[in-house]
């Protein structure tokens, strides 16, 4: 895919930094996308649609200041990737998440007497603020402060968020275990 991306773009420099970029940031895009999409093909979609999209924008992401292209670019594949699941809502079943099975492992030690089909349905019981702020931070191990850049929110919010997005999460999994009592 690097060549197809490289025969876009015009001269040595654009070519450079569109090698950059993939090098650096291919995985991540990728695994923002499949936390949204749940699906391998449909985030390989996604991601290819935002290389895409990068390379249309290539002259505005190079004046990006080089510690915020990261954010730049998450935010643009998990944008594709929300649109991409909103035109095939038909076909994704909002319950076959895979978040636990590559998730951290703080997320486990927490969780840990939780299988991942538990933990993947009750996380995405969530609201997608809380959803958002808690796949970052133990899925994509992001710092608060990292997130509230991409977030354009404090980092005080973003820790209140992870609080709110914990204790929702305990309290949607503490009501299953009520339920099978």
């Amino acid at each position: 895919m690097l060549s197809l991306y490289l025969s876009m773009v015009g001269n040595d420099e654009q070519r450079t930094l569109v090698e950059q970029l993939f090098s650096d940031y291919e995985q991540i895009m990728f695994r923002t996308a499949f936390a949204v999409l749940h699906n391998e093909q449909d985030a390989e979609d996604a991601v290819h649609e935002a290389f895409i999209r990068i390379i249309s924008n290539i002259d505005r992401v190079r004046s990006i200041a080089p510690d915020k292209r990261k954010s730049y670019i998450i935010i643009i594949t998990r944008n594709i990737a929300v649109d991409i699941c909103r035109s095939r809502m038909k076909q994704v079943d909002m319950n076959d998440t895979d978040i636990g099975d590559e998730g951290s492992d703080v997320e486990r030690d927490v969780f840990g007497k939780y299988d991942c089909e538990t933990l993947n349905s009750a996380i995405s019981k969530l609201n997608d603020k809380l959803r958002q702020v808690l796949i970052l931070y133990y899925y994509h191990e992001e710092s608060t402060g990292s997130i509230a850049k991409m977030l354009g929110i404090s980092e005080v919010a973003v820790r209140s968020r992870l609080f709110r997005a914990r204790k929702a999460l305990y309290g949607i999994l503490k009501d299953g275990e009520d339920d099978e009592i």
